[in-house]
């Protein structure tokens, strides 16, 4: 992806962190997303970062999309801290979830990218009915 380097930041990562970031070919727009737990376990990986990326194009850093909606450019995602510390992740709020659950989907399920027709919940349960929003069972 072709990210544009924002400012470096070694934060602490939580859930309800809002950031931003912007896409080369979108020079003056930023793109939103929000860590929405920071305990999910992913394949092998324990404590991983799950995020929501909007799809929502915004003027400004602050002209953030409506969360209650949940309208996502992608399924939720799992992810590292890298995008903070390099520089293409910005942080501009941090919003409670626990005072707004309807920010947040109830459940999330991801697909096995190994095992066609597997799914796993965000405790690596496996599921037999899996509900949408999907994304992958492991880091991006």
């Amino acid at each position: 992806m072709n990210l544009v380097f924002l400012q470096k930041s070694r934060k602490q990562i939580k859930p309800g962190t809002v950031f931003v970031f912007q896409l080369v070919f979108e020079p003056d727009k930023f793109r939103f997303g929000m860590v929405v737990s920071t305990s999910v376990w992913l394949g092998a990986f324990k404590d991983t970062t799950l995020v929501y990326i909007y799809d929502h194009l915004g003027n400004s850093k602050d002209d953030f999309p409506d969360f209650a909606a949940k309208k996502l450019l992608i399924p939720p995602e799992g992810i590292n801290h890298l995008g903070w510390s390099r520089g293409f992740f910005e942080t501009v709020a941090h919003v409670d979830l626990d005072k707004h659950p309807e920010y947040k989907f109830p459940q999330h399920h991801f697909a096995s990218f190994v095992r066609k027709g597997v799914y796993y919940d965000e405790f690596n349960n496996q599921v037999h009915d899996p509900v949408e929003p999907i994304g992958v069972h492991g880091l991006r």
